[in-house]
């Protein structure tokens, strides 16, 4: 019996008698394969960053479980993914998960909380903060922001003190606010003296160091007949030491400023200088303006909230969902990838790196209009030991970029010298090794006058190494 062509090709066969093949696959099949391409891209990120892991901050150079655990787990996944990719893979896959739905439901679910395990094992922190704790905030009135930077009230301090409710080095302070014994004035016997400024955050402060074991103390046993004033407050950044200058220099006229740089302070230039006190019964860092209801309990509005959320480097949520995801740490990863694909990432550091550069170059001028030396202690960080992070790098940029000359103390500094946990000051030996470096470069700068004479000191030109 003869049959049309025509007819053949309806009945699903070429010339040749073959079975007729669609030349394109299906739409299920295209989205099955799109799914599974990103389900391998998300495989091979989380394999890269546990084979990279050791460029992020905080971490240490050396491969370890989580780690290698993390590498394992992300080609796990793509491996899988590409096995997917096959029809008849597939097939078999989803009929057996059509037969054992549950069964394939349980292990997916172990298998992301397994994943979350390893993520924070290997010290991938959430996307998103935790929220403020309302219930731990406490009001303290003896501190203040505003346009001027911030500072301890020093009746509300004194009052404190004598109640006990704090003790030891916040005790010590001026009626400026600061941690001195002296107050910031000028007197007749200050022209036969060397003069010098301190300026930082909690470092120069004395965090975590026994009263007389700062760096500052340091300095001011070893040159007795030197002034040394010290407006050195914890949570502040560049921002507050150019404000202070400008404030203090003029009347004190220092012959030398001394900036404790530290990494926090990218960050803390982020921020308006007068959000800034210190709250929370466990001493975290939460930015809020002097708001207080009448039974003393602290209100923290969307503004405040906003604020917490840049202190930590990202926007805040757009909705609860996106908050609770960003909160895993698989959810986190893939927000971390989708800032990188946009260039947020980017543009939060950079904006960070560029604050900080023109503060600094303002107290450069600001300095050099006072006919003050300025020099900058880089604090480097326990990782910066084992290797400069980026913002270390970032800082040595600046200085070179700006032509300011800075003490380098990653090679004068070891483990030891740190405070043991996540106290990230030095401990007594270590403030004691900085005051006496600095010491040696002021005993210097007293004859000379010139920077560039002490040797540890870096200078711009490279008349010495540090």
């Amino acid at each position: 019996m003869r049959v049309s062509y025509e007819r053949f090709r309806k009945n699903g066969a070429d010339r040749k008698g073959l079975p007729h093949m669609k030349a394109t696959p299906s739409k299920r099949t295209a989205v099955w394969n799109a799914a599974l391409a990103l389900l391998a891209g998300l495989g091979i990120l989380v394999a890269l960053l546990g084979i990279g892991i050791d460029a992020l901050p905080g971490s240490y150079p050396g491969l370890s479980l989580p780690q290698l655990l993390l590498t394992a787990a992300g080609l796990t996944l793509a491996l899988i993914a590409f096995a997917l990719r096959s029809a008849a893979v597939r097939g078999r896959v989803l009929q057996n998960m059509r037969k054992h739905w549950a069964l394939g439901l349980l292990i997916t679910v172990m298998t992301l909380i397994v994943l979350e395990f390893v993520l924070a094992a290997a010290n991938i922190h959430p996307y998103f903060p935790p929220d403020i704790p309302q219930q731990f905030l406490a009001w303290k009135p003896w501190r203040t922001c505003d346009e001027v930077g911030c500072r301890h009230i020093y009746d509300a301090m004194i009052a404190a003190c004598e109640k006990g409710k704090i003790s030891g080095r916040h005790c010590i302070v001026n009626r400026q606010g600061f941690s001195d014994t002296q107050d910031f004035v000028w007197s007749d016997d200050f022209d036969e003296r060397m003069r010098v400024l301190m300026l930082g955050d909690s470092f120069a402060f004395g965090w975590s160091a026994d009263i007389g074991k700062s760096y500052v103390e340091t300095i001011e046993a070893n040159f007795p007949q030197s002034i040394v004033w010290n407006t050195g407050m914890p949570i502040t950044g560049t921002e507050q030491a150019l404000a202070l200058f400008r404030m203090y220099a003029p009347v004190l006229q220092p012959q030398l400023a001394i900036l404790g740089f530290y990494r926090n302070d990218f960050k803390d230039n982020t921020l308006p200088m007068d959000t800034q006190l210190w709250v929370g019964e466990d001493d975290r860092r939460i930015f809020l303006r002097r708001q207080a209801d009448d039974s003393g309990n602290v209100m923290v509005s969307d503004k405040q909230k906003s604020y917490y959320y840049h202190l930590h480097g990202v926007e805040p949520p757009d909705s609860e969902l996106e908050r609770l995801i960003g909160r895993t740490r698989l959810g986190s990863l893939l927000l971390r990838a989708m800032d990188m694909a946009s260039g947020k990432a980017r543009t939060r550091w950079d904006r960070g790196v560029d604050i900080t550069r023109e503060y600094l170059r303002d107290l450069r001028d600001a300095a050099a209009a006072q006919d003050t030396a300025l020099l900058v202690l880089l604090i480097p960080d326990r990782e910066d030991l084992l290797a400069p992070t980026r913002h270390y790098e970032n800082a040595l940029a600046i200085m070179a970029e700006l032509e300011i000359p800075y003490l380098n103390l990653i090679h004068a500094l070891n483990i030891r010298d740190y405070m043991p946990g996540t106290d990230v000051h030095w401990n007594n030996a270590g403030y004691q090794k900085v005051g006496n470096m600095l010491s040696d470069c002021l005993a210097v700068f007293q004859i000379s006058g010139d920077l560039s004479d002490c040797e540890q000191v870096k200078m711009p030109s490279g008349k010495s190494e540090a």
